[in-house]
C-alpha cells in the first residue's frame, strides 16, 4: 500500500500483523517496544492479513520510519527484500513465505503462543484444528531459531516437538519504565475494586473469575475489545443467569488516555488466565505500582516471582480465598507486595529484550551457534 521511508538496506526484518495503534494484544504490545528500541538495520512490515484496505492512515504506525505497509496480497513485493534475516510473529504469515521472498534469508519465528487449546486435550493438542497445525509446524520448520517470550512456553514447545529443541530460545518481553509515573496508592481505600483488561476468549477465564467472586463484596471492572462478541455473550449470559450484575461494569476497550483512567480506577488489576504464555498487561500494571491478583499459569508465574497474590486457576475456590486475604490484608503487607513488584518489573525491560534480540540476529547472521 505505501511506505514510510523504508529502505532495501536493512540486515533485519520483522513482519508483523500487530504494529503501531493496530494492535490487539500482547504481540503488539511487543513490536512496538521492539520498533522503538531498533537500530538503523533494522526495518518493519506491517501486513494486514483482513479484507483488503485502501484507506490505511500513514498515522497508525508510529514514528512513520522503516516501516512498509501492505496487505496480504502485496506479499510477493518481500521477494525484493535483500535482508539476510525475516523475523515473524504469526504463523498465519507459513502460507504466504512463497520461496521467492524467502530463498537466501534465514527466518526467526517468535512463538507469542503455542495455537493450541488450554487445557490441551492429550490426544491432539490442537483440538482437530489441522489447518493451524500445519501453519505452525511449517513455520517451525521453515525457521533457524525459534524464540519463546516464557521459558513455560519453551517447555510446553519442547514437550510437544522435541526435534526443535537445539534452535529455541528465551527472549521474555519488555516494557519501557516510566521512572517518573505516578504510584497507585488505591489499595489502601476500604472498598475494593479489581479490573481485568484484555482480550476475552475462554483462556482468559473471565467467567471462572466471576463465579469466585460472586460471593464477595466486589465490583469488576472489564476493559475488551468488541470483537470478542461471542464469549462476551456467554458472559452476559452468566451475569444474568446468577443475578450479580451488580458487581460487573463493562468498560469498553481501552487504550492510551483511557487506559490510564483504568488503571487509575481500580484497586488492583485481576488476571484470571487460563492460558498465559507471557502477561504483557501485568507488567503494564506493576510498572505503575498497581497492585495485581493473577494466575500462575504459564509466564506470569515467571513474572510475579516471590509475589503473594497469585494463584492456580484450575482450583476453584482458590481466588475467592485469595481475593478475600487481600481485601483484609493488613497495609504493610500490601505495601511489601508493592514493592516486590516494582523490583520484578525491573527485570523484563524493553531494552534488554530488545538488546537481546539484537545479538541473537547478529549470531544468526554470522553463523554463529544460537
Amino acid at each position: 500500500m505505501f511506505d514510510l521511508n523504508f529502505t532495501n538496506d536493512y540486515e533485519v526484518v520483522h513482519l508483523a500483523n500487530e504494529l503501531g495503534k493496530r494492535l490487539i494484544g500482547g504481540a503488539g504490545t511487543y513490536m512496538n517496544q521492539i520498533y522503538r528500541y531498533r537500530n538503523d538495520r533494522t526495518g518493519f512490515v506491517y501486513v494486514n492479513l483482513g479484507e483488503p484496505e485502501e484507506d490505511v492512515r500513514a498515522a497508525d504506525f508510529l514514528e512513520e520510519k522503516d516501516i512498509l505497509v501492505l496487505n496480504s496480497n502485496e506479499m510477493y513485493k518481500l521477494s525484493k527484500l535483500r535482508c539476510k534475516v525475516i523475523v515473524v510473529q504469526f504463523y498465519e504469515f507459513a502460507p504466504l513465505l512463497t520461496e521467492d521472498i524467502i530463498k537466501d534469508k534465514k527466518i526467526v519465528y517468535v512463538i507469542h503462543s503455542v495455537p493450541i487449546p488450554e487445557p490441551p486435550p492429550e490426544d491432539d493438542p490442537f483440538g482437530g484444528n489441522d489447518d493451524v497445525r500445519e501453519k505452525f509446524e511449517k513455520l517451525c520448520n521453515l525457521s533457524s531459531l525459534l524464540i519463546c517470550v516464557s521459558y513455560a512456553e519453551q517447555d510446553r514447545l519442547i514437550k510437544m516437538y522435541p526435534q526443535y529443541k537445539d534452535k529455541i530460545k528465551v527472549i521474555h518481553n519488555g516494557i519501557t519504565i516510566n521512572e517518573n509515573a505516578d504510584i497507585n496508592y488505591n489499595y489502601k481505600k476500604s472498598r475494593k475494586v479489581f479490573g481485568y483488561i484484555g482480550r476475552t476468549d475462554y483462556r482468559k477465564g473471565i467467567i471462572e473469575c466471576l463465579e469466585e467472586i460472586k460471593n464477595l463484596d466486589v465490583i469488576i471492572k472489564i476493559a475488551c475489545p468488541k470483537n470478542d462478541s461471542d464469549y462476551i455473550a456467554q458472559i452476559l449470559s452468566y451475569i444474568e443467569k446468577e443475578q450479580i450484575s451488580d458487581k460487573v461494569e463493562f468498560c469498553g476497550w481501552c487504550v492510551g488516555k483511557r487506559k490510564e483512567s483504568f488503571f487509575a480506577s481500580i484497586d488492583a488489576l485481576i488476571i484470571p488466565s487460563l492460558y498465559e504464555p507471557f502477561g504483557y498487561i501485568a507488567l503494564e500494571a506493576m510498572e505503575r505500582g498497581l497492585m495485581v491478583v493473577s494466575s500462575n499459569n504459564g509466564g506470569l508465574a515467571e513474572i510475579l516471582s516471590d509475589y503473594k497474590y497469585t494463584y492456580n486457576p484450575y482450583e476453584k475456590g482458590q481466588l475467592e480465598k485469595l481475593l478475600q486475604q487481600f481485601i483484609n490484608e493488613d497495609s504493610k503487607i500490601l505495601e511489601q507486595q508493592q514493592s516486590i513488584l516494582l523490583s520484578n518489573v525491573k527485570k523484563f525491560t524493553a531494552q534488554k529484550m530488545a538488546m537481546l534480540y539484537m545479538i541473537s540476529m547478529e549470531e544468526l547472521i554470522n553463523g554463529n551457534k544460537i
